[in-house]
């Protein structure tokens, strides 16, 4: 009876490997449900391609616009991966997937989860288009000394011209 299961146990692990051999094109990263950023880097690596170039690779949002954006070309499966810039206009959704190359020798993701581009912050720096209202005094580099020493003794005076108004007014 052992014998006869171990017989059994090699024939199916024999039949398995047979088949690994030729199977289908398989997309083993990202796996399913994966959720990436538009805009962002995306590891896609496959095995069993069955072909030295991909056509594409593309995305489809399947619970919306359905039509296949290309997210490269005449990619060489020898590497067996390939790292990509997803674009940062994907509209957000749970329901992409990915195709690699065109039939009958494609490669299809599992469902892909893509949520919006992160916002970029700006540099600290001063738009061109406010250089020339800084030069042209509008809003004021900083602050001069020399003339802020005159601004104290003016203001002393005004308030001491208001105060003595109001009391001769009185």
């Amino acid at each position: 009876m052992r014998l006869f299961f171990a017989a059994a146990l090699l024939a199916a692990t024999s039949n398995a490997l047979i088949n690994d051999v030729n199977e289908d094109c398989t997309v083993i990263n990202p796996i399913g449900n994966t959720i990436v950023t538009a805009g962002e880097k995306i590891k896609i690596a496959w095995a069993n391609s069955h072909v030295t170039n991909f056509s594409s690779i593309y995305l489809v949002q399947s619970d919306g616009n359905k039509t296949p954006i290309v997210i490269a070309e005449n990619v060489p499966t020898a590497s067996g991966q390939i790292i990509l810039d997803l674009p940062r206009t994907l509209v957000p959704s749970n329901a992409y997937y990915m195709t690699l190359g065109a039939k009958p020798y494609q490669c299809q993701s599992g469902n892909l989860r893509i949520i919006g581009a992160s916002a970029k912050i700006p540099d600290a720096k001063i738009p061109d288009a406010f250089n020339n209202q800084i030069s042209s005094g509008r809003f004021p580099k900083s602050l001069d000394e020399s003339k802020a020493s005159f601004i104290f003794p003016a203001a002393i005076a005004t308030i001491t011209f208001i105060i003595s108004s109001m009391l001769i007014l009185k």
